[in-house]
């Protein structure tokens, strides 16, 4: 295997971009969220929100998978940003002629999500073609410390700007961000896999090749030995833990009365939680099973939600210390499992593996999507949240003793591959 003596400058030049992106899309994620829950009340309209910011990632992610394999992942950042900045331009648009109202958020969000599908999946395989296997843990800890640095600006950018200037401006903001943050892409290189027994035409031109390379990536998928049993268990911890997460908007604003500065905070909190989740990673031993460490950080984030659950009114402190604490836990349960199925996979595979496991952890997220909506409103929001996280708890606390669920991690890395430059 060749890596390249500069990975570290590649590595920085491909994520100082995208913090630049991730900032708009929290800051426009944010406002567009906030503008349904202060103009309709509806956990309902919320729910179709954040489903219809998943439904990509399920349906159309595993066919990303072989483009980001076989195509210059810079191009489809690049292709994936521009996309996104003309739907911002086209909802500042809407909100400057009064025209918008609630299902078109929904159609912008949707939109927004297809083109931005692929960037999680591209920045994870660019990173391990980039990054030694032995590295992989800590850079997943700055990952997400990334991540949670736009999770702490964002919200609290989005909360200043929705009590600052109006929507339409905020929409134009997350196009400038987009655009500074093509700079730094300009610089990066990214390793290309050379497949010299690979002679079939380019997946852009044939729909045969695209369907064979997805194909290979379910099989590759199944016979890794207990690779569906984590992804099972991750879908049903998904199931339950997504309705705090897209319910907090309304959680905020009925259960605590609070608006979008409170929202703000508690977004802040998260983004700081996932940064300390970094900084214990980046502490911790890459000898230390990485499947116990997201195990425990799923446990972490169960029992933060049972404690806002059951926050009353006055205890809205309590509830953005507990939210930080989801952040701490997400940040070690995604990170872990993310350098554990990048040292585990082929490089040539990476984006379809990567892809396809995304959509299978999350096929189970839309029925919480639809559930929790409704329930929320006929049993109350803070419910639900006391419900899922005890549900949380009992399943991970069960998993972590059991010693044939972790089977997959006994499989050795793999990392031998040769690549060149872009």
């Amino acid at each position: 295997m060749f890596l390249n003596k500069n990975w570290k400058t590649n590595f920085a030049l491909l994520w100082a971009g995208q913090i630049i992106s991730l900032l708009g899309t929290s800051i426009i994620q944010f406002s567009l969220i906030w503008w349904i829950t202060e103009k309709t009340g509806s956990a309902i309209l919320l729910s179709i929100a954040a489903l219809s910011t998943l439904i990509p990632e399920i349906f159309i992610g595993p066919f990303i998978g072989p483009v980001i394999d076989r195509s210059n992942k810079k191009k489809i950042l690049f292709f994936s940003g521009i996309s996104i900045s003309i739907i911002a331009l086209v909802l500042s648009f809407g909100f400057h002629q009064n025209l918008i109202a609630p299902w078109m958020i929904l159609i912008g969000l949707l939109l927004r999500s297809i083109f931005n599908v692929s960037r999680w999946p591209v920045l994870s395989a660019a990173a391990a073609q980039i990054v030694p296997e032995n590295h992989l843990i800590r850079i997943n800890a700055v990952d997400y410390m990334i991540r949670g640095f736009s999770n702490i600006i964002g919200p609290i950018t989005g909360a200043f700007l929705i009590n600052s200037i109006s929507i339409q401006k905020i929409m134009l903001t997350d196009v400038l961000l987009v655009l500074i943050g093509f700079i730094p892409l300009f610089l990066v290189k990214i390793p290309e896999i050379i497949n010299n027994a690979d002679a079939m035409p380019s997946i852009r031109k044939t729909m045969i090749r695209n369907w064979n390379d997805l194909k290979d990536g379910f099989i590759y998928v199944q016979k890794k030995p207990g690779l569906l049993k984590l992804l099972a268990y991750l879908s049903i911890i998904n199931l339950l833990l997504i309705p705090g997460d897209h319910l907090l908007p309304l959680m905020i604003s009925d259960h605590f009365g609070g608006g979008a500065t409170e929202l703000g905070m508690m977004g802040m909190a998260f983004g700081i939680g996932s940064i300390v989740g970094g900084l214990i990673l980046g502490m911790q031993s890459e000898l230390r099973s990485r499947m116990k460490t997201s195990i425990s950080g799923d446990i972490l984030y169960g029992a933060a939600v049972i404690l806002i659950g059951i926050s009353t009114k006055n205890q809205f402190p309590l509830a953005i210390l507990a939210w930080g604490a989801a952040g701490i836990g997400e940040s070690l349960s995604l990170a872990s499992l993310n350098a554990l199925l990048q040292s585990r996979t082929k490089p040539e595979m990476q984006g379809r593996v990567i892809s396809i496991t995304s959509s299978l952890i999350n096929i189970s997220v839309p029925l919480g999507m639809i559930i929790s909506g409704p329930v929320a409103e006929f049993f109350g929001i803070h419910q639900i949240y006391i419900f899922s996280g005890i549900v949380v708890l009992l399943i991970s606390g069960s998993m972590i003793n059991i010693p044939n669920f972790f089977q997959y991690e006994k499989n050795k890395p793999v990392r031998s591959f040769d690549q060149s430059y872009y």
